[in-house]
């Protein structure tokens, strides 16, 4: 049923009028209580007034009625509306997630110096509080955490669990890889980011991958117990040297080849219709 707020609005104006009205009938009655003829003449008007004041009151509580469903409407509305406020509180209250940027140790578009010199700083800090002295993961085979390792039966020391070798700057491959494992560390345990399931995922997915791969990359300093520079680090033209192209000329001929057999570029303008 719908409900005209102006049409409200009006009888309440109208049934206070009434009200005023009745109230001004029964002051007048009480003044002229001598006059017995004038005093019921002034009943009848206050009895007939009094009849109007039901009429009115009668039709503002229907309309009042049809309001109830759209005020339990609007009560849920209300409390909806607060619930979201609440909501986004909380979330405004929560802090934001801190943003670490990559450490890129290309020399085409990477870090400058100073960003490289900060990088270094913190990289060897957490090599030696964390990798060695936390985990003992970095160091040469016979260190101080061989210990750990002795036979049961043999009354003596096992082989000790492959090491990263502390040559580890020395390597590319490595700085790169303990560089993400690196922050992704203190992002978890410096920041609003981590969770004890974060740090768990880095104990056992990220961290054993990285040590496995840096391993097997080191092992030629790992059995040397001293750092070895690759065949290729003094003589680039090794044969086993890393190359990103074989044969220059040969690439300049493929590329050319390859591009002979593409189509050309269209010509600037409206797209053709197909």
């Amino acid at each position: 049923m719908a409900v005209d707020g102006g049409g409200l609005a009006g009888q309440v104006f109208a049934l206070a009028k009434d009200l005023a009205k009745v109230e001004k009938d029964v002051e007048a009655l009480g003044e002229r209580n001598g006059d017995v003829r004038t005093a019921l003449a002034q009943l009848g008007h206050v009895q007939e007034a009094f009849e109007h004041l039901e009429e009115r009151t009668a039709g503002l509580q229907e309309q009042l009625q049809a309001l109830a469903p759209l005020r339990e409407g609007l009560e849920e509305l209300a409390k909806t509306v607060k619930k979201i406020g609440d909501d986004l509180e909380a979330l405004a209250a929560e802090p934001a997630e801190e943003k670490l940027a990559v450490w890129n140790w290309s020399f085409d578009q990477g870090m400058n110096r100073e960003e490289a010199g900060e990088a270094w700083e913190i990289l060897v800090r957490w090599v030696r509080s964390e990798l060695q002295g936390t985990y003992g993961w970095v160091g040469w085979r016979a260190g101080a955490f061989v210990a750990n390792n002795l036979g049961p039966n043999t009354g003596g020391p096992t082989a000790a669990a492959p090491r990263i070798p502390p040559c580890w700057y020395r390597h590319r491959e490595a700085v790169v890889e303990l560089s993400w494992l690196c922050q992704e560390w203190l992002k978890i345990y410096r920041t609003s980011y981590g969770t004890p399931s974060r740090a768990g995922d880095w104990h056992d997915r990220y961290a054993p991958g990285v040590k496995k791969r840096l391993v097997a990359a080191l092992e030629p300093c790992i059995k040397a117990g001293v750092h070895q520079d690759d065949a290729w680090a003094n003589n680039p033209n090794s044969p086993e040297a890393p190359r990103a192209v074989d044969d220059d000329e040969v690439l300049s001929a493929f590329l050319s080849w390859d591009l002979q057999h593409r189509r050309e570029a269209p010509a600037p303008g409206p797209v053709a219709a197909s």
